[in-house]
């Protein structure tokens, strides 16, 4: 299973290496920059589960990169820890109103960083199994979006997706690597709508494997082929060596029968709302249910545009 992802900013290369060192030691993935705009870049990118960044750089400081990350949906909800080596109340006041995890002065101990990041991580674990698992944007929250992009009479698309054979994945590998699963997908969805939407576009995860994107884009199947691509590409990561080369799994229902289930696929329905009149939330969700539909009759990761007019 993939490890935990932890950005490194800090325009001291000697200190990069250092921390690096120790958070590699505890069994964590490293990525590093130099300098506040190449972090922003890597964050993007690679989507880190957790920011560890210098308060004081040269161009952009640690500030405003988390200023930027809070002002972008995609990304404000991305644990972060600021380190300095300063030590006034109004660094720290600075740090928290901007919604920082937690902030640390340097020299500090080794041990004490390892338990501040393991705590962060504790608590997002609590999310996960409160039901927020990808940490971002819940039901709720997904319908009031949907409503608000109604009632402003702007033309966008919905792309709601769901995982086919998720049920079958968790009874045979259990809830921690399904949970695994979903927050890979997370991540494959904020790469695509980072690569090719715009900061206006939604991320939100609805309940379970069902996932939505809200966007502007005026291509959407282009996002769609992009995350087929790259989902099928991972998936097969999560199985077993022996089921990942059968391409299925054999599970045994309440009478001892074998039944097979194939790998996990994505199903996405597209619902421009520029072709029909959408006027509420339950409208354009029934819409995107009897799509996804006519996708998942396909048998493998696909999507369909519903192209009609009334």
């Amino acid at each position: 299973m993939s490890r935990k992802k932890i950005i490194v900013i800090d325009d001291s290369k000697a200190f990069q290496e250092t921390i690096s060192e120790i958070l590699s030691f505890e069994g964590f993935e490293v990525i590093k920059a130099s300098s506040g705009s190449e972090g922003l870049e890597k964050i993007y990118g690679a989507s880190p589960d957790l920011v560890l960044l210098d308060c004081v750089m040269p161009g952009i400081d640690g500030y405003n990169v988390v200023r930027a990350m809070r002002e972008d949906p995609l990304l404000f909800n991305k644990p972060v820890i600021m380190l300095t080596g300063k030590d006034t109340e109004f660094d720290e006041i600075t740090g928290l109103e901007l919604g920082i995890d937690d902030y640390i002065v340097k020299p500090f101990d080794p041990g004490v960083l390892i338990t501040r990041i393991k705590a962060i991580f504790s608590r997002s674990e609590e999310f996960i199994s409160s039901g927020s698992l990808a940490l971002l944007s819940g039901n709720t929250a997904v319908k009031e979006e949907i409503e608000k992009r109604i009632k402003s009479d702007f033309s966008f698309t919905i792309i709601s997706a769901n995982l086919n054979n998720f049920k079958s994945f968790n009874d045979m590998y259990g809830f921690q690597r399904g949970d695994e699963l979903i927050k890979s997908t997370v991540s494959l969805f904020l790469k695509v709508v980072r690569e090719m939407g715009s900061k206006e576009d939604f991320v939100g995860h609805v309940s379970g494997d069902d996932f939505v994107i809200l966007t502007k884009f005026d291509k959407p199947e282009i996002i769609c082929e992009r995350l087929i691509k790259l989902f099928d590409e991972s998936v097969a990561m999560y199985y077993d060596e022996e089921d990942r080369k059968k391409g299925y799994i054999l599970i045994k229902n309440r009478k001892g029968e074998e039944n097979k289930f194939p790998l996990v696929t994505i199903t996405m329905a597209v619902v421009p709302n520029d072709t029909k009149k959408v006027v509420h939330y339950g409208q354009i969700i029934q819409i995107a249910s009897e799509i996804r539909k006519i996708a998942r009759q396909r048998e493998k990761s696909s999507y369909f545009v519903d192209r009609r007019k009334k």
